[in-house]
Formats: structure tokens, sequence, C-alpha cells
């Protein structure tokens, strides 16, 4: 999920050769809030010895600028593996 706008390789039209001139037709976007933050375990819960774990998430809508450096949050959401 890479959360930004791509143009796309080649034109999906068989009898289209088109494969530099791309433009954004706003009309049909929904652009949406989104913040990619990095999460780690409290240093309480990692045993002595160890190095806390840590994953990237991916906030959208209202949950965009809610978490803040130091914050401990739960999330839901879905795992995704790429």
């Amino acid at each position: 999920q890479q959360c930004r706008y791509t143009t796309p390789a080649i034109c999906l039209n068989a009898t289209c050769a088109n494969r530099m001139k791309w433009t954004l037709s706003r009309e049909g976007c929904k652009f949406v809030d989104w913040q990619r933050v990095r999460v780690q375990e409290n240093a309480d819960e990692v045993p002595a010895g160890s190095l806390p774990r840590s994953m990237e998430v991916i906030l959208r809508h209202e949950a965009v600028e809610e978490a803040r450096s130091g914050d401990k949050a739960v999330f839901t959401g879905s795992l995704l593996v790429v």
C-alpha cells in the first residue's frame, strides 16, 4: 500500500499506445488524509536485554495527527504484509 498517486505504465485501452502523457482527472478521484507512523512496544513490556519491536502503521481519516511521540495507543485494523 503506497498511499500515493502513481501513473500507469501503459494505457488499458488496447488501441492506445500512450506510455508517457498522463493527466490526473480530479473529478473521478477521492482524496483522504493519511499518515504513516512507526509504533514500538512499551519499554516496560520488553524482556531484559531485548530490543523493542516496531512496525509501521498507516493512519487514515480522523486518526491523522492524533498520535504523538511518546503516546501509548491501541490500534485496531488489518495487518498487511508488503
